[in-house]
């Protein structure tokens, strides 16, 4: 018998399908790292964009425009800290109505002096309820105070008046 050559067989780097197999494997490795969208595991369900965002509370807080000024006088920063963004519940005296009916002010209940008041800010649907307002009559709003400053005052977002 004649001798058979031996096969001599290619190292593996030297075969087409290792390096079809490394190209496909590098195309699959780059779209992974260009498309890193974690879309559905970080975008929040309804239930928990409902938890992160609550509702103001139903009960307001309960207050005169005469404590308010009080503590704004006493210390700003601790007034801001108390009232801003928090569902108040406020009572005084109304001082002042704006002649384009965007807000009212109201002051303290005894009708005294006071550099600070309370802006009530008022929607379209409020503005026939405040033009049958008189000046000093005693006003109770129910809304949420969005700003707090030691110049002017509070800012009410107003929701009802009582």
């Amino acid at each position: 018998m004649p001798e058979e050559k031996a096969k001599v067989k290619k190292p593996i780097t030297k075969r087409w399908w290792f390096w079809m197999f490394i190209v496909i494997i590098a195309i699959a490795a780059i779209s992974n790292l260009g498309s890193n969208d974690n879309s559905t595991a970080s975008a929040p369900t309804d239930n928990q964009a409902k938890q992160s965002d609550p509702a103001p509370p139903t009960t307001p807080m309960v207050v005169t425009v005469d404590k308010l000024i009080e503590d704004l006088d006493n210390n700003a920063l601790n007034a801001s800290n108390t009232y801003k963004d928090k569902y108040v519940e406020i009572t005084g005296q109304l001082s002042n109505i704006d002649s384009s009916g965007n807000y009212f002010s109201i002051g303290p209940l005894d009708g005294s002096f006071s550099l600070f008041n309370v802006m009530c800010y008022i929607t379209e649907e409020q503005k026939a309820t405040v033009a049958k307002f008189t000046n000093k009559q005693k006003v109770t709003v129910i809304g949420t105070i969005t700003d707090v400053g030691e110049v002017i005052g509070y800012s009410l977002d107003v929701e009802s008046i009582k």
